[in-house]
């Protein structure tokens, strides 16, 4: 019964060791929508601004991502727009110094990580305001001490 209950531990073990996905094909994340990475090379007179690049690595065995996102591409590798397409459709992805076609599959999928960048935006925004709110009281309590001292003097 022991022997039975160590080689099913031993096999649990061995069997989390291959996690890794594989994915059906190349992918990169823009401004929350999903692009497939066609093999088709874009010359570089179709090719617009820079629009973004990709920041983050998707996790193999998970497969979750979040922001500017790739699954085959750097950190680093830029996306461009396609003059006369819509990025919101069509956008240009560099892969060794060749610009390749990519379009637009789905949405996607929303992560967490999403919402704690909000919230710091956000907290830096609040606490931008609460400066600026308190140098104005301060400037304020400044003038009316100063006022108030011009006052004093001229009474006596």
């Amino acid at each position: 019964m022991k022997r039975v209950i160590g080689l099913l531990l031993f096999l649990l073990f061995l069997s989390r060791t291959a996690s890794a996905l594989s994915w059906a094909y190349a992918f990169v994340v823009y401004d929350g929508r999903v692009y497939e990475v066609l093999n088709m090379p874009i010359a570089v007179s179709e090719l617009g601004d820079v629009i973004g690049k990709v920041e983050t690595a998707v996790n193999d065995e998970t497969g979750r991502y979040y922001g500017n996102a790739s699954n085959f591409y750097e950190v680093g590798t830029e996306y461009r727009e396609v003059r006369g397409q819509s990025p919101d459709q069509v956008i240009a992805v560099e892969e060794d110094g060749v610009w390749k076609r990519a379009e637009y599959r789905f949405d996607s999928p929303y992560h967490v990580r999403e919402l704690l960048d909000l919230l710091g935006y956000v907290l830096v925004g609040v606490g931008l305001f609460g400066m600026i709110y308190l140098l104005i009281k301060w400037r304020r309590s400044l003038r009316k001490r100063d006022f108030s001292s011009d006052e004093t003097g001229r009474d006596s």
